[in-house]
């Protein structure tokens, strides 16, 4: 299913807004559902992302996508030592605080052009679709936090199709099992926050 890219842009900023509204409430030493990270990493992993955001999108181009929504969001494991060191030197910062990235990026989102590519670690991918990754990962670190945040529905919509559409490209036979559950229940099984038996449990985590 492809997101109506407009939708996409706000409900990514709703779901960030949402995150920067717990930070002064959030107990920062308490262990997430993300392994090996308290709520201070994950929202020191989240922090950057405004930064990278307006970083990419300064990078517009007219040139073709090398790179679709299935790669982006699969291709993740490839930097997770990348990642993992990142947020551990931002929580070391104490880098936890989005409202200031939220604030500075949301222009650039909302004026952003949709139908143009971008420059991003893993290639170049359409501005829309890189939206629609921003948008997973916001959601599921939204989830990750203790207590978790409640996600935006229109964001956490997106996050769960996309993340059948990364099902799908692998193997598309199982798609229709991942659709009988719950949006919660499919993104924690998709990103590995929960596990499962029969034919799905082979196929899964489609991100990490």
């Amino acid at each position: 299913m492809i997101p109506d890219a407009e939708d996409v842009r706000t409900a990514l900023l709703r779901q960030w807004e949402l995150i920067a509204d717990i930070v002064a409430d959030i107990e920062l030493a308490t262990e997430s559902r993300c392994s090996g990270w308290t709520n201070r990493e994950v929202l020191a992993h989240l922090y950057v992302q405004p930064h990278l955001v307006a970083r990419f999108l300064r990078s517009e181009s007219n040139e073709g996508a090398l790179v679709g929504i299935a790669e982006n969001l699969s291709g993740t494991r490839t930097f997770s030592e990348l990642i993992d060191a990142s947020a551990r030197k931002g929580a070391l910062l104490n880098q936890v605080d989005l409202r200031g990235p939220l604030d500075d990026v949301r222009p650039l989102v909302l004026a952003a052009r949709l139908d143009v590519t971008i420059t991003t670690m893993q290639g170049r991918i359409s501005v829309a679709d890189y939206l629609v990754t921003r948008c997973v990962e916001a959601v599921v670190h939204g989830g990750d936090l203790v207590p978790p945040v409640e996600p935006d529905p229109v964001a956490q919509s997106i996050a769960s199709d996309a993340l059948l559409d990364t099902l799908g490209a692998f193997a598309p036979e199982l798609v229709s099992d991942a659709r009988m559950l719950t949006a919660r229940q499919w993104i924690d099984l998709a990103t590995g926050r929960a596990t499962t038996t029969g034919p799905l449990a082979a196929a899964l985590p489609v991100m990490d």
